[in-house]
């Protein structure tokens, strides 16, 4: 779909509707504006939309047979290339019958027409976020740009609206926005979560509601160290990096002219720790509270492994330093499409492993500015800020919830967080938990109401998971 740039949004959701039709049915389609407005629910604007871009001597999608009635028979390749990305994406679908029953929400089944609270547009951007996401829900890495380029190249401004609209209906909740490191980490993208109770219908129904308010002595506030930790690295930028701190001072070096870049590098660092929280609070719930940094087989999960690559790392103009290939190499346009596929190799590289971790910590040496050692310094700082985070997220929880059971999975995002360090900080979290047979959302709003002194307050959704799935096919 990111290649179609002749559709609205509108267009191209009808257009994957009929690509799933034509798939099952394997039968040529009619695509009369009437039968498709009567069958799909959408307006003769896009029908008609839809049918002269598949009528466009220049597409290779389908084939059109004009007699009375037009037909439409799509073309082997494109289908096949639709099967394998459907199939196989970054997750390998694990939503598959959310996305069909997605596509299904505006068709008719027999006479009846379907109701549904979403428009068109809103149930595109819900398919794709579903196809980016893994099985919990949660989307990383796909940017804003990604996704309006997806949509029919919509705008920024469209963009906003449409994910305000899903967040106001609790379809999706989305993180703080990301930013641009100018060294650390490149563009990074919103993190999304998907409220799978409210989306996946077929499967869950509401169950009930829960709020508990309580102060809590957790010293410093979850977030405060964090944020103390980037104060004391802008006081060494201030003093020109002269401190006999040797590990400010190789935080400092680390951090470059991002500790005063506009964008907020407390929210970057933010952003990537909710993915590394997620992570840990899955996969080490039990042992958390006493994980040794070098006891890391956590960063095996493929879910890490994305965060440890040299471009979630660092920036491209960075990492295009250590980019050294010959150009004498690669000439003409082979040589520069080889060269490509060498350099988004070369990204796409993880460079922190377990065993490379490992041995880091044994040799670490604050003065060496190498790539690899600023990158394994690097995930260590990101490790202890959200094994820290982890910790006292996991002490909220059993405190709040005597009956709190270990999660099968479990995703955390920072909504909104202002942090000074003085009283009235604050910061809003959403966490989404799947256990058994029930999916839980979390909605945490925390203030500091004096030194040390946190006040919460939680409200508790919960969704429990039907005997039989309903999956509504075309």
């Amino acid at each position: 779909m990111s290649d179609i740039e002749e559709l609205s949004p509108e267009g191209c959701f009808l257009l994957l509707c009929l690509l799933y039709e034509y798939s099952v049915e394997s039968k040529e389609i009619e695509i009369s504006v009437e039968q498709l407005v009567s069958k799909y629910g959408v307006t003769k604007t896009v029908c008609s939309e839809v049918s002269k871009f598949l009528s466009l001597p220049k597409n290779k999608l389908a084939q059109i047979r004009r007699s009375k009635v037009r037909y439409c028979e799509f073309d082997s390749v494109s289908l096949s290339k639709l099967s394998s990305d459907f199939d196989n994406g970054q997750y390998g679908n694990v939503h598959r019958f959310t996305v069909v029953d997605l596509l299904t929400k505006k068709s008719k089944l027999g006479c009846v027409k379907n109701e549904c609270d979403l428009s068109v547009s809103n149930l595109l951007l819900l398919i794709i976020l579903l196809i980016h996401s893994d099985s919990s829900g949660s989307v990383e890495r796909l940017s804003k740009a990604k996704i309006r380029k997806m949509m029919g190249g919509i705008s920024s401004d469209r963009l906003k609206s449409q994910l305000k609209k899903l967040s106001e209906m609790e379809y999706v909740f989305i993180s703080q926005s990301g930013g641009t490191g100018r060294k650390l980490f490149g563009k990074t993208p919103n993190n999304y979560l998907l409220n799978l109770g409210e989306i996946k219908t077929e499967k869950y129904h509401p169950d009930k509601k829960e709020k508990a308010s309580s102060t809590s002595l957790f010293a410093p506030s979850v977030l405060e160290q964090l944020e103390i930790f980037i104060r004391d690295i802008q006081y060494v930028r201030h003093i020109d990096g002269k401190t006999k701190d040797k590990d400010l001072n190789a935080l400092f070096a680390l951090f470059g002219d991002d500790v005063n870049a506009s964008m907020g590098i407390t929210n970057l660092i933010i952003n990537k720790c909710e993915s590394i929280i997620s992570v840990l609070l899955s996969e080490c719930w039990d042992d958390v509270d006493s994980l040794d940094l070098k006891k890391c087989n956590f960063l095996k999960r493929e879910r890490m492994e994305l965060l440890l690559t040299r471009s979630s790392l660092f920036s491209m103009s960075f990492n295009r330093e250590y980019f050294i290939f010959d150009d004498a190499t690669f000439t003409g346009k082979k040589g520069i499409e080889e060269k490509k596929k060498a350099e988004d190799k070369f990204k796409a590289e993880v460079i922190v492993t377990p065993e490379s971790f490992k041995q880091w910590l044994d040799n670490q040496d604050s003065y060496d500015i190498s790539f690899e050692s600023q990158a394994h310094r690097l995930v260590v700082f990101l490790i202890q800020q959200s094994l820290y985070i982890a910790i006292k997220m996991k002490c909220l929880f059993v405190h709040h919830f005597t009956k709190f059971e270990k999660p099968d999975s479990i995703n955390v995002i920072f909504n909104r967080t202002r942090m000074n360090g003085t009283v009235g900080d604050s910061y809003h979290v959403t966490v989404t938990l799947l256990v058994k047979n029930q999916f839980k959302v979390y909605l945490i709003d925390s203030q500091k109401l004096v030194a040390n002194d946190i006040r919460h307050v939680i409200s508790v959704k919960s969704y429990s998971r039907k005997d039989i799935p309903n999956v509504r096919v075309i």
